[in-house]
Order: C-alpha cells, then structure tokens, then sequence
C-alpha cells in the first residue's frame, strides 16, 4: 500500500486536514491525491457558492448545469490547495474532482492508500445530521488508516502518543504510531490506561490488590511494545500507565502530542462495531490529530 488521499470540500476543517496530509506527503515523499466530491443532491456548500456566483455573472442563464458544478468544484479544490501550499507542494500530486457520494468516492481512491485524511466536520452540517457524516462512514469502511483532523488542532511538534490494552488494532496502531514517530524525529509515548474499581465509596479499593493489578497492567504494556517491536530502532520510547477509563487517559497524556494514534476497537467492544468507543471519544475531543488503525484481516 502507497499513497495518500485526503478529502475537501472547502470547510474549515478538510482545509486543515489538506494541510496535515501536504505535510505529511513531504515527510514520508508518498504520492498525494487530493479530492473533492459532489453530487447533486449534497454539493458542498462553498461548490454551490460559486456555482451561483458565476451563474449570477450570465444574463439569463437559469439553472447551473453540471459542467458549471464541475468548474466550480475544480476552483474550490484549486483555491484550498494554493492556501494550503504557501510553503512547498508534495512532489506527486494528483487533483481529482468526482460526480458522486463523497464517502464512497475517498473510499474508492483510499482503497489500496497507506493513509486516508479527512476533516472531523464537513461543510453540509445538515446532511452530516441527517445521514452521517462523510468522516464516519469513512472511519468505519476504510481499509487504510484513517487520520482526523480538526481546525485549529495541529501542532507540528510534540510526540506520538499511541494507546496500547493488547488487541490485535493497537499492537498494528503500535507499529503505525512508531513509523510516524521516526518521520517526525520525535518519541514515541506508549499509553496503557487501567482503572481498577470506580472509587464510589470510601474503601472502594479496600477489597482489591492494587499493586498486583498495577504490575499486571505494566505486563501488558511491556508486553504490547515487544509484539509491536518497535525497540532497538533508535526511537525514545516512553511507557506510561495511566490510571483512568481509556478514553480520558489518552486525552489527559496527549495534550502536548503532534499525533494520536488508536485501534479502530480495542478490548471490551462489541465485535460487531467496526469503530469502538475509545477511538470514537479520541475523535470527537482530542487536541490534536487522531489516526485509527484497523487491524490487519
């Protein structure tokens, strides 16, 4: 697998996302494809914008037709690369604007990617309400590793923090995490959180040996860096146990991160959900990018 595709679509955050994938593209000197989707029925709003702009500018020339849609989502694509581009372009990359549903059009080109990049919100807020967001189709079909990004979120430098409890998706996010590391020059911080008994009352943690349990955890994070094998590379590898619910233990250590990494579904899902709560949380609140990993087979 080889490649980059990222999403736009003039919003806020796909623009942001089209930066991080620019950037990213540089580092690792992997083709970019850069694509913007529209259909009919749910054309991106900044499309429409000028779509109507030119239709105004002709006396009399009614409804927009395709090929005017066509044109001014080419503009909408170009205008978000020359703003995202200011300092240096890609060395490949592709323009692609495509007559279809947006979700199944970057699941197509993401097919056989490294890395699909995607904005956390899109700019049709109302489709998004009303038939889920392009972002969440793709972060529960995708095949490729799906990163989200949000305005105002990226940071370029800081480590890359990876959430670790033994699954198959975090030991392949492990090793993701781990890659991104060395083509940031940054360390890699492995995060096992374990929350051993919700101190209701006073005493909660009377009943329960904490210390076994503590070293138990140590076990299994020492032992997800092994099977990931992501020592001796001359990476700086910090092992942190965090004592709280998964979710928020990964948001409270990434704070300073460039990059958060999770499984697509860790221990304790459901089998049947392809996205689990963990990552959805990582997601939606992060302070920085986020990059789910679904596991191989």
């Amino acid at each position: 697998m080889a490649g980059i595709v990222v999403g736009v679509d003039g919003s806020a955050d796909a623009e942001e996302a089209l930066r991080w994938a620019m950037a990213q593209a540089r580092r690792q000197d992997s083709p970019l494809t850069v694509m913007l989707a529209w259909d009919p029925k749910h054309c991106p709003p900044a499309v429409s914008s000028v779509t109507a702009t030119a239709g105004a500018e002709k006396a009399g020339a009614g409804t927009a037709g395709e090929h005017e849609t066509e044109a001014a989502a080419y503009h909408v694509l170009q205008t978000a690369i020359g703003r995202a581009a200011k300092l240096s372009r890609p060395t490949a990359m592709v323009e692609k604007v495509e007559r279809r549903d947006a979700a199944e059009a970057l699941l197509d080109a993401s097919a056989e990617a490294e890395m699909l990049v995607v904005g956390l919100h899109g700019a049709n807020r109302k489709h998004r309400l009303l038939a889920g967001s392009v972002t969440d189709v793709c972060l529960h079909r995708a095949r490729s590793t799906v990163v989200v990004v949000r305005a105002g979120h990226l940071r370029p430098t800081g480590p890359v923090v990876v959430g670790a409890d033994g699954s198959a998706a975090s030991v392949a996010a492990l090793r993701v995490a781990a890659a991104q590391a060395r083509s940031r020059e940054t360390s890699l911080r492995v995060v096992h959180s374990w929350f051993p008994a919700a101190p209701l009352y006073p005493g909660a943690y009377a009943g329960l040996d904490v210390p076994t349990l503590e070293k138990s955890a140590q076990a299994l994070l020492d032992d997800c860096v092994a099977r990931a094998q992501v020592e001796n590379t001359g990476l700086r590898v910090e092992r942190v146990l965090v004592e709280d619910a998964a979710a928020p233990g990964l948001l409270r250590v990434s704070t300073d991160a460039s990059l958060l990494v999770v499984g697509s579904r860790g221990h304790g899902g459901f089998a049947g959900l392809l996205l689990g709560s963990v990552s959805h949380q990582c997601v939606h609140h992060a302070d920085c990018p986020v990059a789910v990993v679904r596991a191989a087979g």
